[in-house]
Formats: C-alpha cells, structure tokens, sequence
C-alpha cells in the first residue's frame, strides 16, 4: 500500500473544507445584496416621506401667505377708493366754499346799506325781535363793513332777573359763538350757569355742573371751556354741558389760579388762554387742561380778557394803555388804546376781534361799546348810559357772531342781550 495514502487523504478533506467554506460565503452574498437593497428602498420611503410632510407644510405656509396678500390688498384697494372719494368730496366742498364766499360778500355789500335803512324805519318795542337774514361760513367771522351804520339793535331779548328763571340773567359775563350754529353761549355769573340761545336769542338749555361763578367762556372744536371766579378753576364741556374735565385750584403756582376771567383758544395750535386776575398773569394750557406754560411781564395790571390768533396775543388789561400785542413767541410788540374820541377808557371789560383786526371792546364804567382799529385809533362808538334800547348799563360780554352781529349782555340792564 502506498504510504503516502492518508497524506493525500488529509489534503483532500483540507482541499475539500476550504471549497465548502468558499461555497458557504458564496451563499450568503445574494442575501447581503437583498438585505441592502431592502435598506435602501425602506430609508428613500422614509426621505419621501419626509418630503412630502415638508411639501405640505410649505404649501400651507404659501397659502396663507397669499390669503393674507389678498386680504391687505382687498383693504389697501379700499382705502385707495376711501381716499379718492374724500378727495373728491373735498374738492367739491373747496369749490362750494370758495362760491358761498363770494355770493355772501356780493350780498352783504349790495344789501347791507338796504338793511340798515330798512331797520331804521322799524319802531322797536320789548315784544320786537329782528332775526338775522345772512349767512356766514362756519367758524369765520366776518367782516362788518360799516361799523358807524350800527346804532340801534336788530334784536333784544331777556330780562334781567335774581331769579333762576331759564331764559333770564343775573350779571352776565362772557359770550360765545358757536359758529356752526350761531348757538350764543352765556356765562351767567350769579346764576352759577351757562345758559344757551339760539343766534336770534331765543333761549334753548342751560347747564351748571360745577360752576361756582362763571364768568370767561370760550369754544374750540365741539368744546366749551369756562373760567370760574369763584372755584379758581377752568372747566371744559361738551356743547351739551357734559363735563368733561375741571382744572385748578387757588393759589400762584402752576395750574393754580386766583380768580380766573376771560380766556381763548388758540387758531394755531388749540391752547387754552387764561387770565389770572389777582396773579397778574395768563397761564397757558394744552386742550386738555394740562398746565403748558406762563405768560408774564412786569407791566401786567390785572388781566381780564384775552384773544388769541394765529400770529397775535392780545390781552386787555387794567393798566394805560390797556391793550397789550404779543407775537406768536409771546414777545410784546405794542399797547393800544388808551381813550377815544378824548373819553378816557374807564374800565374796559371784555372785547373781540374781527376778520379784519379790528377791535369791538365794551366798556363797563362809560356804559358803551367802542371799535378800535388794530392800531389803536377809534372807528366808531355806540351806546350811552341806560336802561332802554341801544343802552347800556354796565355791559360785559361782548362778541362778534357770524352773521356781521355785535351781542352785548349788560349787568343790569332790563333788556340785557341787544344785537346791533
């Protein structure tokens, strides 16, 4: 027997066990493979997945992005519309103005001198009241273009009474216009009230939540602002007599006041003007009644009436001369008047002013009015010591209403609201 035999037989059980472990690994490959391309397929399942999550979130973000485009240009085209037809209306109402101007002053300057002829021929007696024939704009005054034609008044009407009997007064002293409806707003003193009448003096409605002695009244934009002498205060209404604010208390500090008169509201930027008698001063206020600033000057001797426009301060005063002019910075530019016609001016008490400057001031010791022109020289005086028509005793309050009327209240007169 060959001996190498078994040799050969061990290298052919090694031979063959290597084959099978090749064959083994052979085996397995395609499984690897499968298994591979398994991970595969499921981890791009998962990506689109992921995408398609990711797609629809994105989408609805689009979409509300553009919902809400839709909607702001849905409101910007409306707004655009809103702005087009308020520029139409404006300009229609710039062109209506612009045409009731000119027809106003073509008839006032045709029809007035008729008017007064015709007025002066009507005989006046305690039932008689004119009411007015024009019409002016609204918050402008107008200019009266003959101030010696008016004498006798057009229309008188209230009593002087101690009574609180509506319609009836008890030392009036200050007057407002509320020009939109020629409303007459009457700061009346002892009644510790406001009262209000129609532009022909027909009484309406009063109102006297927290009044203690009013005495200055004003109104700016739907608002009614009163000086009470008594409360050391200013209070503000609604045209209704809603209070809305009071402000102020006695003393000489800021926002403190001593006896408070006349007062006005700036055309420029809307800030109260008040005359602090006894402090011998004007204190400034926002339109809110916040406490804005002082207006002072060595030469102020009681202040008691104030008007403001827009490039002039005027103040009436108790000194001599009595007019103090600032400009719009609050620096003194002039004093004005001192007497008219050779009559020293005794106490000059209230006053207003005209489209054009010129000055309608009432007198309270020499019973009549007096129109200054801006620089001081007398136009014309009306009125004499008394009790009947076109007399005065005592006047007060005094303003100039939108249809060319002068109103005056007097303290003690029987007829104490004339309109010349």
């Amino acid at each position: 027997m060959d001996q190498r035999c078994p040799r050969k037989q061990k290298l052919k059980e090694t031979y063959i066990f290597q084959l099978y472990q090749i064959a083994s690994k052979q085996t397995k490959f395609p499984e690897q493979i499968k298994e591979s391309r398994r991970k595969i397929r499921d981890c791009f399942k998962r990506s689109h997945e992921a995408l398609q999550l990711r797609e629809s979130i994105l989408l609805s973000h689009i979409d509300e992005i553009e919902k809400d485009y839709n909607i702001k240009n849905q409101e910007m085209q409306e707004l655009l519309e809103a702005l087009r037809i308020e520029s139409l209306i404006n300009k229609q109402i710039e062109e209506l103005t612009v045409d009731t101007d000119s027809s106003i002053a073509f008839e006032w300057n045709n029809q007035f001198e008729t008017n007064i002829e015709q007025l002066g021929s009507i005989k006046l007696n305690s039932q008689t009241i004119i009411s007015p024939n024009h019409t002016f704009p609204p918050q402008v005054k107008p200019v009266v273009p003959d101030y010696k034609a008016k004498q006798l008044p057009t229309a008188y009407c209230c009593n002087h009474s101690n009574k609180k009997v509506p319609g009836e007064l008890n030392y009036p002293r200050g007057i407002a216009i509320h020009y939109q409806t020629g409303n007459i707003y009457i700061a009346d003193r002892d009644n510790n009230r406001v009262q209000v009448f129609t532009s022909n003096g027909d009484y309406l409605f009063m109102f006297s939540e927290n009044m203690y002695g009013p005495v200055g009244i004003c109104i700016s934009q739907s608002k009614v602002f009163v000086t009470q002498y008594l409360g050391h205060c200013i209070n503000k209404y609604e045209l209704e007599g809603k209070l809305i604010k009071s402000v102020g208390s006695y003393g000489n500090g800021e926002a403190q006041l001593d006896v408070p008169l006349g007062l006005d509201v700036s055309d420029r930027n809307s800030n109260v003007y008040v005359c602090d008698f006894l402090n011998n001063r004007v204190q400034i206020f926002s339109q809110e009644l916040k406490f804005h600033s002082i207006l002072e000057i060595d030469l102020f001797n009681h202040p008691r009436d104030v008007k403001v426009t827009r490039d002039r301060v005027l103040v009436l005063d108790m000194s001599d001369p009595c007019m103090f002019v600032f400009n719009s910075d609050h620096v003194l530019t002039s004093r004005l008047i001192t007497s008219g016609d050779g009559e020293q001016t005794k106490l000059p008490l209230r006053f207003d002013i005209d489209r054009d400057h010129n000055i309608i001031m009432s007198d309270y010791n020499n019973h009549c009015v007096y129109i200054f022109n801006q620089e001081g020289e007398q136009i014309h005086k009306f009125g004499k010591k008394g009790q009947g028509i076109g007399e005065f005793y005592h006047p007060g309050g005094i303003a100039l209403n939108n249809t060319g009327h002068i109103i005056v209240v007097c303290s003690k007169n029987t007829n104490c609201l004339q309109f010349f």
